[in-house]
């Protein structure tokens, strides 16, 4: 079931939590999505912002991204910043600069700066600055 609406300004498109949504989503401005939201397509969209436990098939390209704690994707390309928060897993990501929280388990990372918060495990790292810290 698909379960979004456009907000009243019309820049950003809410997904209600428990969606499904079958097809690819392209839009013009943000995307929020609520928690326990699966996308069997790409996300393409200028900010995505998922809460916790989303599931994402296919690409998300965007210029800016936030992916909420416990959420699964396949690929993930922004153009700037890209935070990703505890226990995500994730096949690929490629942005400007990746903060990497604790839990996190991603196949790889490209960025120009790579911040890992706490033990994560990554299978490759391609960056010009990282720094890995327990805290910070």
């Amino acid at each position: 079931m698909k379960k979004y609406r456009i907000s009243e300004d019309g820049k950003t498109l809410v997904v209600a939590k428990d969606s499904i949504v079958d097809k690819h989503l392209r839009f013009d401005g943000r995307i929020l999505a609520g928690i326990m939201s699966c996308f069997w397509g790409n996300i393409e969209a200028e900010e995505i912002r998922l809460a916790g436990r989303n599931v994402v098939g296919g690409d998300m390209i965007c210029e800016r991204a936030i992916i909420g704690a416990k959420s699964e994707f396949n690929r993930l390309i922004a153009r700037g910043n890209v935070v990703i928060f505890p226990r995500c897993r994730g096949r690929y990501v490629e942005a400007d600069s990746v903060i990497i929280r604790e839990g996190c388990i991603i196949g790889a990372v490209r960025a120009n700066r790579i911040i890992i918060d706490g033990l994560a495990k990554i299978g490759r790292l391609d960056g010009g600055k990282i720094i890995a810290s327990k805290d910070l």
